[in-house]
């Protein structure tokens, strides 16, 4: 089942990048990219944020909350708002095999990142439980990274964490629940290669799932953490 899931993928790649496709948004012809420039342009841009946690703010200041409370990650990025279209184009990504969008939001990431004087020294993608990898063929989190790593010249380490508990979906919890949901959900196979280190992920909504894995990441050696992801919820907020 993993391998029939694995194949679909690679072919669906393949005929991605041969042939134009419509929009999956509006469903007007378009190039190929899964969606046209208009429904593109229209995404919702995160805009100014803390720089620990990605909350969005009226400027880029450390929010309250980081101050009383620092989260175990120095740096959080976060290029859309979850909200409208963009949870669309990620679902899409996530459960229904769209892996164009893989391609789509690591460029605009690395659009956003690249101008910056200091990257990490490798990043980190969040991993699936082998269960979870198994029945979703493959890791949204390691297709992004992947890209990332590839476009901005850091190194990638996809093996580096592993996820040694099934744990429930975050999105079917409460908040409070998040934070048990996640306890040592994780562990490091390796001392981390690195000091400085990207986790990534899809979206940022408590936060749980990322702060677990950077403390397991500083408990192997990473000095500086910085989390990126596609989007930001803040619905909770």
């Amino acid at each position: 089942m993993a391998g029939f899931s694995a194949l679909t993928h690679r072919i669906g790649e393949l005929y991605r990048k041969l042939f134009p496709i419509p929009c999956l948004l509006c469903g007007l012809p378009g190039d190929r990219e899964p969606l046209c420039q208009a429904c593109a342009a229209e995404l919702p841009l995160l805009g100014p944020a803390c720089p620990r946690c990605a909350k969005p703010l009226e400027s880029a200041q450390i929010c309250g909350q980081c101050l009383q409370q620092p989260p175990a990650a120095d740096l959080s990025f976060s290029l859309f708002r979850y909200q409208d279209a963009v949870k669309r184009c990620i679902t899409g990504f996530k459960f229904h095999q769209q892996l164009q969008f893989a391609d789509f939001f690591a460029a605009r990431m690395q659009s956003s990142l690249a101008s910056r004087s200091t990257l990490p020294d490798c990043l980190v993608p969040i991993p699936l439980h082998p269960l979870r990898l198994r029945q979703r063929g493959f890791n949204q989190a390691q297709e992004i990274a992947r890209r990332l790593a590839k476009g901005l010249g850091i190194q990638c380490c996809p093996e580096l964490l592993q996820r040694v508990r099934f744990t429930r979906s975050q999105s079917q919890l409460s908040f409070k629940q998040r934070r048990s949901n996640v306890r040592r959900a994780f562990r490091c196979t390796d001392a981390v290669p690195a000091p400085h280190v990207a986790i990534i992920d899809d979206v940022m909504t408590s936060g749980h799932t990322t702060a677990e894995a950077a403390e397991v990441l500083q408990q192997n050696g990473a000095r500086t953490i910085e989390v990126w992801t596609i989007a930001r919820a803040i619905s909770h907020y």
